[in-house]
């Protein structure tokens, strides 16, 4: 008599392939974000901008972000990422793209701002995937391997944006050109491969959508509501996250905006050094990531949800505070490199476990609760630049004590970031399904 039995059902890997498509969305959007402050001794002779307008630039990008960090994660809980994250990609590229192309101050100030407007989705949405796609228990190092995404666009950035622009005969618009394109050939990819659930995707088993789901209720297909606002706006642990996440951007902006022209300004670093030495930081910011999403998850099994997120967000703060401070007392640009790695490193190692919190609390509104926080950390990265400068100039020609006086504001920042990260609860949803 012939055996009835059957072997369960080998569970398929689609979930894998999600994870790694929104981590290369997340590489375009750093290439693209970093390549204008890297080529910003071309751009400025070529379109006659004063450092003020510089700056202005710098600076568009991240208020677009941050305003736009809302309404875009609503539109990915109510629509799904798979349209709407596309169409921002495609968007944010022909922005990038058209910069290549662009005249004037005013040409770039706008398509930098466009820019930002729809990098706004980025994270909101990865945020959903993220919930959509993996299983509850490992929600924290994939929240990490997507931000890695975004830190090895930016560690890669400085030096494919000097060779792609090195022999150009304006010096500066090639990258863009290039970037947009590749970016729009990226967005086809993802709608053509991404599904909004599990269910919906015709190589997914049963198998891998039970293990997706887990212990939890699995994500309705049905279209969200309005953010629930009340929630939103009394929640403790909402607010301190976001406060977190404004003086995290804040201290660590510097990296990817003004320290190429602290190199120049102080040690007269070379344009192909001044590259390698803003990859670095970045590259340890890699690091940061993976082990931010591994030690979250950790802790959450070994001392529960409550200080499983705030603990980690916490010890981070720690390390940034103390590496800026170290730089008052260093002189070598080497060292002040290696110094601002570890800047890196502690800000990544939080940016996981500040992801996974989001996801924990948002329910089926998770893209606008990482919105919301998201937003309040651009704020930090839009208004940092400014002050930095500011501070900078108040000193005159003084160079060293200008940065100095940066630096010692960015240590400053993290004692509050430290204290705010201790009373963050994620236990509390914000909304039920």
């Amino acid at each position: 008599m012939p055996s009835t039995y059957k072997p369960a059902e080998k569970t398929t890997n689609v979930r894998y392939t999600m994870i790694a498509l929104t981590t290369l969305v997340a590489i375009m959007l750093y290439l693209d974000r970093v390549c204008l402050s890297i080529l910003d001794n071309k751009i400025k002779p070529s379109l006659e901008l004063s450092d003020d307008q510089f700056t202005n630039l710098l600076a568009a990008f991240f208020w677009a972000y941050a305003l736009f960090q809302l309404p875009a994660g609503w539109l990915g809980d109510r629509y799904g990422p798979r349209i709407v994250l596309a169409g921002y990609l495609c968007c944010w590229s022909a922005c990038t793209g058209m910069m290549g192309l662009a005249t004037s101050y005013f040409g770039l100030l706008w398509l930098r701002f466009g820019c930002g407007m729809f990098e706004a989705g980025a994270y909101p949405l990865a945020a959903g995937i993220v919930r959509r796609w993996i299983p509850f228990s490992q929600r924290g190092m994939a929240s990490g391997f997507v931000a890695v995404g975004g830190r090895l666009g930016g560690a890669i950035a400085p030096v494919l944006t000097v060779a792609l622009a090195a022999g150009a005969s304006d010096g500066w618009r090639r990258p863009f050109l290039i970037y947009g394109g590749v970016g729009i050939v990226i967005a086809v990819i993802f709608w053509f491969w991404y599904r909004n659930h599990p269910t919906e995707h015709p190589a997914v088993n049963a198998a891998e959508s039970a293990l997706i789901a887990g212990d939890t209720k699995p994500v309705s297909t049905a279209r969200v509501g309005p953010p629930p606002w009340r929630a939103i706006v009394t929640s403790q642990a909402l607010w301190l996250n976001s406060l977190v996440q404004f003086l995290a951007n804040f201290a660590w902006v510097f990296i990817i905006t003004l320290f190429p022209k602290f190199l120049t300004e102080v040690y007269k670093t070379p344009d192909e050094t001044r590259g390698i030495m803003q990859s670095i930081p970045l590259y340890a910011g890699i690091v940061g990531m993976l082990l931010g999403g591994w030690v979250t998850d950790i802790f959450v099994r070994r001392f529960g949800l409550r200080w499983g997120r705030a603990w980690p967000i916490a010890l981070t703060r720690i390390g940034v505070g103390c590496a800026y401070l170290v730089c008052l007392w260093v002189h070598d640009p080497w060292l002040i490199t290696a110094l601002l790695a570890v800047v890196a490193l502690m800000t990544d190692m939080g940016t996981a476990p500040m992801w996974a919190f989001g996801q924990d609390i948002g329910g089926r509104h998770v893209g606008t609760i990482v919105g919301w926080a998201n937003m309040w950390g651009n704020f930090g990265a839009a208004i940092a630049p400014w002050m930095f400068d500011q501070l900078r100039k108040s000193y005159g020609s003084d160079h060293a004590a200008g940065w100095n006086a940066v630096f010692l504001l960015c240590a400053a920042s993290q004692i509050l970031a430290m204290i705010a990260a201790l009373g963050i609860d994620a236990r509390k949803r914000l909304s039920e399904e």
